[in-house]
């Protein structure tokens, strides 16, 4: 039976700067190359190195990857899919920074709703397309390692657990923690474990 792995990618500048990234592709520096060799090697050591890697096309995601195929010795495969929402015109700013000038879009956002703003990437058609994507990996036999991005995550995960993508009650996911799901042929998908091996 398949284990799908969910990964969350390591923290980057714009991360420990507050900023949201959305679609901006932003790669990891030294700090968050060293969190992923460390989560990944935690990955090997509990899953083995036989993985099938897939990654968000987004820098910060491949980064994290590669160092987890290097300890592996696996490619990393990448898919479009599991790339992370768009933030529209948020991306770039500073979470302070769109709380002062959308107060209520913001507000809206942290309830868990999608807020009226310029290329928001929705929350159904996020699910929609990480959760078809992660239905395609169901497929592989063994391990699947997803690494991809805390929203996208989040989102795929609430499609393939048959909850609401703007009511779910899962929380955050920390950088460079995982998430383990087992696919059903029928019904909701079985979560194992979730927000997993934070640093």
């Amino acid at each position: 039976m398949t284990t799908i792995v969910l990964w969350r990618h390591s923290r980057t500048g714009f991360n420990t700067e507050g900023r949201l990234q959305g679609s901006l592709d932003i790669p990891l520096g030294d700090e968050g190359r060293a969190q992923a060799r460390i989560a990944g090697q935690r990955i090997v050591d509990a899953w083995g190195t036989d993985l099938h890697i897939v990654s968000s096309p987004l820098a910060r995601a491949r980064d994290s990857a590669a160092e987890l195929a290097n300890l592996a010795g696996v490619p990393v495969q990448v898919d479009e899919a599991l790339t992370q929402r768009s933030y529209g015109v948020w991306e770039g700013l500073t979470h302070q920074e769109v709380a002062s000038r959308w107060p209520e879009e913001y507000a809206a956002k942290q309830r868990g709703e999608d807020p009226q703003i310029d290329g928001w990437g929705t929350s159904a058609d996020v699910a929609a397309r990480v959760g078809q994507c992660l239905r395609q990996l169901a497929k592989v036999e063994g391990g699947v390692v997803v690494v991809s991005h805390g929203s996208a995550i989040q989102l795929g995960l609430s499609h393939v657990l048959h909850v609401s993508p703007t009511q779910s009650p899962l929380g955050h996911v920390p950088h460079a923690a995982w998430s383990v799901v087992t696919p059903r042929p029928d019904g909701p998908w079985k979560l194992d474990a979730y927000g997993c091996g934070a640093l």
